[in-house]
């Protein structure tokens, strides 16, 4: 079965990837999509339907954290970083409040717990970026160091600040340098004035238990609540307020990467071991990807496991084997790789699933995979 509309190319024994896409693009609620596979540094799979083609882009929501994660295991690569040492010698006012022996790798897996401000901040603070890092330096952490806590926006807007006590610049500024210009990925932060990612569209029917679930995990001041909408500063659904240009020109390396399907699989391809052009040495690659914390979430409310900015497999992150990292996106976008399996895939859907922690688009595609290379 292969949707009408569908383009592109697919190595020989690939077909069922192929069928699951088409499978995916032909439902009722889709609006087109991108999907590239590269395995053993080679694309197998480079499909696209509807106005999506190799040169779209639209924003990724949180799979911007697995570019973030990929543009601090660069910095960590070159010494720059040091996972291990305490924030605080990046960044002093980090320290305050009981959070001076916080390391970056504990800051970076979301153990801080500083998912908002317990004060209420601006949006306009938000986008700035600089001065909620400023409030989130003065918190106390909300729970124990061990504790997986996902932060939402706030962890892109804490790894940017500690990018410029670093560098300089800004974490979008790392990533045109270090690893976007070099290699030819269509990758940033924020989309530049005058382009247009195509816009992600919110899911028209959402089913009764989620609804219920979300009624109950997402409302007015839960954890989840404060999370997504930094205590409340945003007050629009993520599909209509990542539209804004305000938010497009913004500095959000958690919720705004703008990605091509190629160049966000080949990002992921240039972080596995053996790549041609390898962004990082593989004993950096260990240390960003082995599991820093896991367990019962207190935003997420499920189990949920973290590397050093990446999501790992757990019962919140379905990355379609053990040994995967990637992060996905409450859009539906999705970015991974897989060591042990030589596997990079970017997948980026213009509608978005009723359910971000279990987007069956997702399992369909990642189950075809494995039909063709094995588990």
């Amino acid at each position: 079965m292969t949707a009408p509309t569908l383009r592109g190319d697919i190595a020989s024994g690939w077909e069922p990837v192929r069928d699951a896409f088409a499978a995916i693009v032909n439902g009722p609620a889709e609006r087109g999509a991108g999907l590239h596979v590269i395995h053993h540094g080679v694309t197998v799979v480079d499909l696209y339907d509807g106005a999506h083609g190799p040169d779209t882009t639209q924003v990724i929501f949180s799979a911007s954290k697995g570019v973030a994660a990929a543009c601090l295991a660069v910095l960590a690569d070159r010494g720059d970083l040091d996972l291990d040492a305490a924030v605080t010698r990046y960044w002093p006012e980090f320290g305050r409040h009981g959070k001076s022996a916080i390391t970056v790798a504990q800051l970076l897996s979301h153990q801080a717990g500083l998912i908002a401000p317990w004060r209420p901040v601006t949006l306009a603070e938000v986008l700035e970026g600089r001065p909620l890092a400023a409030a989130l330096a003065a918190e106390r952490p909300r729970w124990p160091l061990g504790t997986p806590a996902y932060h939402a926006v706030t962890w892109g807007t804490l790894a940017d600040e500690l990018v410029r006590r670093v560098t300089g610049g800004r974490l979008g500024e790392v990533l045109a340098d270090l690893v976007c210009r070099p290699h030819g990925l269509a990758i940033g932060i924020g989309a530049p004035a005058g382009s247009a990612p195509l816009p992600v569209h919110a899911a028209a029917r959402i089913p009764v238990t989620v609804r219920l679930v979300t009624a109950i995990f997402a409302r007015l001041g839960t954890p989840l609540w404060q999370a997504m909408t930094v205590q409340g500063a945003i007050d629009e659904p993520p599909d209509l307020w990542v539209r804004r240009p305000e938010t497009l020109d913004a500095h959000l390396p958690a919720a705004n990467a703008v990605a091509t399907a190629p160049g966000l699989a080949r990002l992921y391809a240039m972080l596995l071991p053996g790549a041609e052009t390898p962004l990082v040495g593989e004993r950096t690659l260990h240390a960003v990807i082995r599991p820093r914390v896991a367990g019962r979430d207190r935003v997420l409310g499920v189990p949920s496991a973290f590397g050093c900015g990446f999501a790992l497999p757990s019962r919140a992150w379905r990355l379609g084997s053990a040994s995967a990292f990637g992060h996905p996106g409450i859009g539906g976008a999705l970015g991974l790789a897989d060591p042990r399996r030589d596997l990079a895939l970017a997948f980026l859907p213009l509608a978005m699933p009723a359910d971000a922690l279990n987007d069956a688009r997702h399992r369909t595609l990642l189950d075809a995979v494995t039909k063709v290379i094995g588990p």
